[in-house]
């Protein structure tokens, strides 16, 4: 899995780039003939290199040396009719006639046509060394129109056994909705039951009457199309039958089993906020019995949907940047478990002028006070005979409870710890906190820091993250062999008075103790000493901090981090 890939872009965007048509929709804006994003320019190189590095014996007459050297850069052929390629996804886990797998859009010379190809990459069995780059188009979706107004228009499964792709769908007019001559009638904007007074921020974009409302759901439709990837053909696909009519997608997550897929499609519309606050439902797919069978109708019928949750339009959100919505959100599937959903919400109704939630006698946490909780919610599958499957949701379990509003949640590869992140927007602070997976909802967590994310110089970085075998990222940790357990890895921009100085630390969560593995070199090597002399003889200029530089002395080399975490976790 250590590829890197180079991709060449061009300097500036191009006039006829710029000259392209672009709709102005729900806070998107896209272009409404390729149906992707506006000024979304393109790659035209594409280039491998295997992160590895091989030795190599220098001899000469007094020493015989070994040194080492990085792989060769391979050059990957691009489709003869492409104009450009966009949207690289990797496979998470390769099928096994390739080593490894990716795909990319290429967009046709001269044309309107965006065309999905598979890059395979395999090893020749004459020469073990002999890597050799392959593309393949997809036939499965060859005169298929896909749709990237709202995000990339493909996926891979968490199992790598299938790509799945928003498509137009076949019954889909051809051309958009024309605008009337004579306005249908006034612009209607309708207050639900249970609703209650909110300031509303501005917004770019918007809806404005029933006109834009039919361009948005003619633009934004999709039917969601399963290629089936562990055929070397590609020709073999069929339509998930939960999305068969069309929905309009603002989200979707495969399940680290591969068999379910968490789906959030937009149901209300609004006047007042962008997409991103349109009312929803966030559901549950399972994609077993939608893609099996000849009968489409057969398939339909025993189509399994659960759905998790209904949220109207989230208008009444406070203007505080503290504030959030005050329903179910950031729902996404529990990294370490097969079918396990994980989401947040707010204890204090997403007001931070509300009082939090503060603990009762009987808890551990007594006379503490929280706004946010996490829970965990785990899905259940039972059969019900010709039907199908029927998909059950068990109570919620509260994972943990935050005095801040929640940001982000990381497991470690081993799955026993969790690192939590909150913040609190007032004061510009941050925390992050350590909780042990087992038993988390009686385990009490402890603070790793707590900081201001306003003070570059002293920033610990962020934790290095990898791409686990069921397509979710995970804190990296040293290997089971090494002699540093309960560690993780830090990575940061390492500001300084000298300019960014990346860098690499290892922690242990126990003690909190860091290791600097690695760090960017200065513009001299070391702290540069105060001093006047060079600025009263010379005349150079001091630089920032008040430190002089000769210009012989200078090492304008700005260095970017690659690090190789080998089984003995060496750089």
């Amino acid at each position: 899995h250590r590829w890197l890939i180079y991709t060449g872009q061009p300097p500036l965007p191009s006039i006829e780039l710029l000259a392209r048509p672009e709709e102005k929709l729900a806070g998107l804006r896209f272009d409404p003939v390729l149906l992707a994003p506006s000024r979304l320019d393109y790659c035209f190189d594409l280039k491998a290199q295997h992160l590895s590095l091989r030795s190599r014996n220098t001899t000469n007459s007094n020493t015989n040396t070994t040194t080492t050297e990085p792989a060769e850069i391979t050059d990957i052929p691009l489709p003869s009719e492409s104009e450009g390629i966009r949207y690289i996804r990797f496979n998470p886990n390769p099928p096994k006639y390739a080593n490894q797998q990716f795909v990319f859009t290429s967009k046709r010379k001269n044309t309107n046509v965006l065309e999905v190809y598979v890059c395979n990459l395999t090893v020749s069995k004459s020469n073990g060394n002999g890597n050799r780059w392959a593309v393949h188009p997809v036939p499965a979706l060859r005169g298929r129109r896909l749709n990237f107004v709202n995000g990339c228009a493909y996926q891979f499964t968490s199992n790598g056994k299938s790509l799945l792709c928003k498509i137009i769908p076949k019954n889909h007019p051809s051309n958009p909705p024309a605008e009337p001559a004579v306005p249908i009638g006034p612009s209607i904007q309708t207050v639900v039951e249970g609703a209650k007074k909110a300031p509303g921020r501005t917004y770019q974009d918007l809806l404005k009457n029933r006109h834009d409302e039919d361009k948005f759901r003619y633009y934004l439709t999709t039917e969601l199309m399963n290629v089936d990837m562990t055929m070397y053909t590609y020709d073999s696909s069929s339509i998930v039958s939960q999305s068969r009519g069309g929905f309009i997608s603002c989200g979707m997550e495969s399940s680290p089993c591969g068999r379910y897929l968490l789906v959030e499609s937009i149901t209300d519309l609004s006047y007042s906020v962008p997409l991103c606050r349109f009312g929803k439902d966030v559901a549950v797919w399972d994609l077993e019995p939608g893609c099996e069978g000849s009968d489409p109708e057969a398939a339909a019928n025993s189509a399994a949907i659960l759905t998790v949750v209904s949220n109207p339009v989230d208008d009444e959100i406070p203007l505080s940047y503290d504030a959030c919505s005050r329903h179910k959100r950031r729902f996404q599937f529990h990294p370490c478990f097969p079918h396990t959903l994980l989401y947040a919400h707010a204890l204090d109704g997403g007001d931070p002028t509300n009082e939090p939630l503060v603990v009762v006698e009987g808890d551990d946490n007594e006379g503490e006070s929280f706004r946010d909780a996490i829970y965990t919610q785990d899905i259940q599958s039972s059969n019900a005979g010709a039907t199908g499957s029927k998909l059950s949701l068990q109570d919620p379990v509260q994972l943990c409870r935050l005095e801040w509003r929640y940001d982000d949640i990381n497991f470690t590869e081993s799955g026993g710890t969790m690192l939590i992140d909150e913040y609190r927007w007032s004061d510009r602070m941050e925390r992050k906190w350590k909780l042990l997976s087992a038993n988390a909802s009686k385990t009490k967590k402890s603070l790793v820091w707590e900081r201001s994310w306003e003070d570059r110089y002293s920033s610990p970085g962020v934790p290095l993250l990898k791409r686990g075998t069921n397509g979710k990222y995970f804190v990296r940790e040293p290997s089971k062999t090494s002699t540093s357990p309960g560690h993780i890895y830090l990575k940061g921009a390492g500001a300084s008075p000298l300019g960014d100085r990346p860098f690499l630390d290892r922690m242990n969560l126990e003690t909190a103790a860091k290791v600097r593995l690695w760090r960017c070199t200065a513009p001299i090597d070391g702290d540069l000493a105060p001093s006047t002399s060079l600025e009263e003889k010379d005349g150079v200029q001091s630089e920032v901090g008040g430190n002089s530089v000769a210009p012989e002395s200078r090492e304008d080399v700005y260095e970017t981090l690659v690090v190789l975490l080998e089984d003995d976790d060496s750089i």
